[in-house]
């Protein structure tokens, strides 16, 4: 007779490694790419099973995560979004994005499958909700409690948050030097360095021709953007120049992208303006 199994209330997150098909695809011409696939993916199964394995479970499948913890008490919201944030930053290191979703809910979650309602509605976040390179909060699990935080561990998650009030949701930032700081620690030249590399990830994304994927970076501009504009313009005799010298010449160096993204924006709004116009019959 098998073994009988129920589910449990988890906090459950599932993420989606972005331009993960066109890396396939190129893989059966390029063994490099191939190579460096295995790599990254690596990676975060490591960070994604590191502490006391009693605590939690990681299933990795093509290119999905799903990590959930069963909540034995509240400070276990700081340790799933915590390994998230070093999950995302970690993968953008590597030159990947992440989009996903964080819920709480009943779930079944073993070596071998994961199932249950948290896991559709953490796939729903994702694939429905998130729509940018992010990974977002459960509106109906998290906001309240985010919003009026009377837990220490809320209010220490929120340090690794922002608000997006278009659509009423929280989102990790894995763009301000605080919470990339928190994050990477040690070296303080890793955040102009971890900046670059956004930088030009964003660059190159803006030369799509495909309004969705434009979409997508042009959010991210946006914000790369408020995250250096805090960098710049301070002066000569400033304290975070004499203490570490580059630091702030590093951030200053990086190109604001303003131009290219105005040029996005451009193509996105003309693709729109058609869709609409075929809508009407037009």
């Amino acid at each position: 007779m098998a073994k009988k199994v129920n589910y449990e209330d988890r906090l459950t997150l599932f993420v989606d490694f972005l331009g993960f098909k066109e890396k396939i695809e190129e893989t059966e011409s390029n063994s490099e790419v191939l190579q460096d696939l295995v790599y990254v993916m690596s990676e975060v199964s490591v960070i994604a099973k590191e502490g006391d394995p009693k605590e939690f479970e990681v299933s990795q499948f093509s290119d999905c995560l799903v990590i959930s913890y069963g909540i034995k008490n509240f400070n276990l919201i700081f340790e799933i979004v915590n390994k998230l944030s070093h999950v995302v930053v970690r993968a953008a290191e590597l030159g990947y994005l992440i989009r996903g979703g964080l819920t709480f809910g009943r779930l079944l979650h073993t070596k071998q499958l994961v199932l249950g309602p948290a896991m559709s509605r953490a796939y729903h976040l994702e694939s429905q909700v998130a729509k940018m390179p992010r990974v977002i909060l459960d509106p109906v699990e998290f906001n309240e409690a985010l919003l009026n935080p009377a837990h220490d561990a809320v209010k220490a998650v929120k340090k690794f948050l922002k608000w997006d009030k278009s659509c009423e949701v929280w989102y990790f930032d894995y763009f301000s030097s605080e919470v990339i700081s928190d994050v990477v620690g040690g070296d303080p030249m890793k955040y102009p360095r971890y900046l670059k590399i956004l930088s030009g990830m964003i660059e190159e994304g803006l030369k799509s021709s495909h309004p969705g994927v434009l979409e997508k970076y042009i959010w991210m501009q946006k914000r790369y953007q408020l995250a250096r504009k805090k960098f710049t313009g301070a002066p000569e005799d400033h304290p975070t120049r004499v203490r570490f010298p580059g630091y702030l010449e590093s951030i200053e160096q990086l190109p604001m992208l303003k131009k290219e993204a105005a040029g996005a924006a451009e193509i996105v709004a003309k693709a729109e303006k058609e869709r609409a116009k075929k809508c009407r019959g037009g």
